[in-house]
């Protein structure tokens, strides 16, 4: 019977978690209906889920105390920092895939020299931590970070929702 009730109140847990959810989808959908009826442009939201597991090991294993895998779940919205216009990528010409050729999909001469620099920074970070002689001498010089078009909002700490 104890069992049950603990089952029970497993199950509201889960139960409350998931409307809570569902409040915060609701906010975000209401976000997005005024912002369009007032003609703003609304900020976009992600969803993320994530799932974690962990194994409880009893030291004694009985009838009442045994292993046990927690499964949980982890699930929040967060505000884009990066913006993108959902039209602008849905306004452009259409291909079918047959009509693209395949060289297309090969890198150009303009990728294996942005390749190429990413790299010379990465090997160099390796090599600077590996070998003594060139921690000493060149500890200082090393890029520690590839800035990219969107490195300072990527910066920012993200702002939940929930």
């Amino acid at each position: 019977m104890l069992l049950r009730a603990k089952l029970a109140i497993k199950i509201l847990e889960i139960e409350i978690k998931f409307q809570q959810i569902l409040a915060v989808i609701l906010q975000l959908q209401v976000l997005l209906f005024v912002s369009d009826y007032v003609g703003v442009k609304p900020s976009r939201y992600s969803l993320v889920w994530d799932n974690t597991q962990k194994l409880v090991v009893a030291r004694n294993q009985s009838r009442k105390g045994m292993n046990k895998m927690l499964l949980w779940a982890n699930a929040f919205a967060a505000k884009n920092r990066v913006h993108c216009d959902p039209e602008a990528l849905t306004t452009g010409c259409r291909l079918e895939a047959r009509d693209i050729p395949p060289t297309a999909y090969l890198p150009s001469a303009n990728d294996y020299s942005s390749l190429r620099g990413r790299m010379a920074v990465i090997v160099s970070r390796i090599i600077v931590h590996h070998v003594p002689f060139f921690t000493q001498h060149f500890s200082s010089t090393i890029v520690h970070h590839v800035d990219h078009q969107h490195s300072s909002s990527s910066a920012v700490k993200s702002e939940l929702v929930m």
